[in-house]
């Protein structure tokens, strides 16, 4: 995933994973990386607050002075949280934005390289390891064909899907904004949340139901139908209520775990991911217990015509 040519004569790649809630900056030494490939270990990794600081520049700026011990990157590789389309990038859940030819000039980059955040996680699956994963459900892991598609998603700030595709050893990734699909709710419940929500969004995709603010968007809908008032809330304060046993949180998650399985269960048919679905993203640890993994496998397999 380095820049090229000049990854070769670097000393220093600065890799960064910038989502809608936090930055992640660290430094990789090229050299090492050339001997050890996905051994090398990320050297000054520091994670940032998007909302602490005003532009990609101003945090890039930051972290070099502060966390870099003095070392000033040749190369760098960015994973945005983001469609990508040409050099002005924009995010789509902070308000940040920048121009890439730019800002390579700012940082007096030889190469600069720009990725989606979750086509990055994508181009990582086939080094995955077996202790790299957990597999839900009885399907066995690796049981699928080596060269079917496979497919990457999950929630954070937002909701993000990859394609990974596999043949004759080389691999592509296909970049997508498959969390802005249109919600298809499955039960009377699910339908009651689509009309509470209806109003105020107009269209509901996934990720109106699926990420951080989702998981809030999906706890007002049940206190609505519950007939209680309005309770502004921040996810981890839902995650936190549910995990308290209040009811009204509990029932917002377990839509949640089921909801992802059902978005994971249709992407999977969209793609012919044959070869496996992997999840990511930053929530599911908070909210995928061990008692809601059911939900989510029994949605993903709930397929028919």
């Amino acid at each position: 995933m380095l820049p090229s040519p000049d990854a070769a004569t670097a000393r220093y790649c600065l890799v960064a994973d910038l989502g809608g809630t936090n930055a992640r900056f660290a430094l990789v030494d090229c050299q090492r990386l050339a001997r050890e490939g996905m051994g090398a270990p990320l050297d000054c990794l520091q994670t940032l607050e998007v909302r602490e600081h005003r532009s990609l520049g101003d945090a890039l700026d930051h972290y070099l002075a502060r966390w870099a011990d003095g070392r000033r990157p040749e190369l760098a590789v960015l994973a945005v949280a983001s469609a990508l389309r040409g050099d002005e990038v924009r995010f789509t859940n902070n308000g940040w934005s920048f121009s890439i030819s730019a800002l390579q000039r700012r940082l007096d980059l030889q190469a600069l390289r720009v990725i989606n955040d979750f086509a990055t996680i994508a181009w990582a699956v086939p080094e995955l390891r077996a202790e790299d994963v957990r597999a839900i459900g009885p399907v066995p892991l690796g049981g699928g064909h080596a060269d079917a598609p496979r497919i990457v998603l999950g929630p954070g700030t937002g909701l993000g899907l990859a394609a990974v595709h596999c043949s004759d050893g080389k691999v592509n990734v296909i970049e997508t904004e498959g969390g802005h699909i249109g919600f298809a709710p499955q039960t009377e419940a699910e339908v009651a949340i689509l009309r509470r929500l209806l109003p105020r969004f107009g269209r509901v995709s996934y990720e109106r139901l699926l990420c951080g603010e989702g998981l809030v968007n999906l706890y007002g809908a049940c206190r609505a139908e519950a007939g209680l008032p309005e309770d502004r809330l921040e996810p981890p304060e839902v995650s936190a209520r549910a995990q308290a046993g209040e009811a009204v949180a509990l029932t917002a998650v377990e839509h949640f775990c089921t909801l992802l399985g059902g978005f994971a269960g249709d992407a999977a048919l969209l793609h012919g991911a044959w070869g496996g679905v992997y999840l990511a993203g930053g929530l599911l640890p908070h909210l995928l217990s061990e008692s809601r993994l059911p939900l989510l496998r029994q949605r993903f397999e709930d397929k028919g015509r």
